[in-house]
């Protein structure tokens, strides 16, 4: 029988010491914010988390949330955020310089937004809020965008209804109840909530009224696209196993989402019934449809004109 020299030995028995003691492959960390922290349509990046689709793709996201849009983009510029999942008018930040391009469209779920009032019948009606005061999250915001386009659509012009910015959904909620705002843009899940207690009521729902609009986008940043490309594709790879996975099983998407939205299962089943259809399963951004979106930011003057959509979006992700 061969035996190895002394020396040799030595070296084998430390390279198996050293690969008994090595640490596991780390994953790749990433940072997704998103600007509240209970809508329904944001949770699926819970559901990628907690239901393991992001560590399939040996990827460790952390879900960072903010007050609104606005604080959103500031800490993609900052180099504080990797992946924003977004809305449509957020494509006002990339055309204000914001380095990052919009890598995906993942729903269109314009339902998840209401005109919620109180119900002390203060607001009886829809045109008792011209000249008044909408709460919303933060200046250029999603709930700011679609406040200025029912006060267009009611013929008000964008500027019809002052705006209060007023942070997170729970400070919003907290403005109408103290009586500070006379009607917010709400998540229709808060709405729905408030209805069943008798607080609140329902005037409108965005998708009532816009249509032909792109309104939830993933956004990559810029430096995440030039130096870590692969990350972006495994991203979006999780991503939307993760809402096929929703769409074929309520019971656990609700689940999985109900510790971000906290609504009680039976309005957890509605919200569900009524979102979930709208989310895409390919990420195709139709450009007719993104038009429509540049083109109310123009028309509503948040920005003189809007870039060309390579200055904008980058597909080049998508599974």
């Amino acid at each position: 029988m061969a035996f190895l020299p002394a020396t040799a030995a030595r070296c084998v028995a430390l390279a198996l010491l050293a690969a008994i003691s090595s640490p596991a492959h780390a994953a790749d960390k990433l940072r997704a914010g998103t600007p509240e922290p209970t809508a329904f349509v944001f949770a699926a990046l819970d559901v990628a988390i907690d239901g393991g689709f992001f560590k399939k793709y040996d990827l460790d996201v952390e879900r960072i949330d903010f007050g609104g849009g606005g604080k959103m983009h500031q800490a993609m510029t900052a180099g504080s955020l990797d992946i924003i999942v977004g809305t449509g008018s957020d494509m006002l930040f990339l055309a204000r310089g914001a380095p990052e391009r919009a890598v995906a469209a993942y729903a269109n779920d314009l339902a998840s937004l209401s005109v919620v009032v109180r119900a002390d019948d203060t607001v009886k009606s829809l045109e008792d809020l011209k000249g008044k005061t909408i709460g919303t999250t933060t200046a250029g915001s999603f709930t700011s965008w679609i406040a200025m386009q029912v006060s267009s659509h009611e013929g008000w012009g964008p500027e019809g209804m002052k705006r209060a910015y007023l942070g997170a959904m729970s400070g919003i909620i907290a403005g109408l109840m103290s009586k500070n705002v006379d009607a917010i843009m709400g998540t229709t899940s808060s709405g729905y909530v408030m209805e069943k207690e008798g607080r609140a009521r329902i005037l409108l729902k965005a998708s009532d009224i816009i249509k032909d609009y792109i309104a939830d986008l993933l956004y990559a940043s810029g430096p995440l696209m030039a130096e870590h490309p692969d990350q972006v594709r495994r991203f979006l790879k999780a991503w939307f196993d993760a809402v096929a996975f929703m769409k074929a099983n309520k019971a656990e998407a609700i689940r999985l989402t109900q510790k971000d939205t906290h609504l009680p299962d039976d309005i957890a089943s509605k919200v569900y019934d009524g979102e979930m259809p709208t989310f895409f399963t390919d990420g195709h951004i139709d450009k007719k449809k993104l038009a429509v979106v540049k083109q109310s930011l123009v028309d509503m003057g948040l920005i003189a004109a809007m870039p060309d959509d390579k200055d904008l979006v980058n597909e080049s992700f998508l599974p």
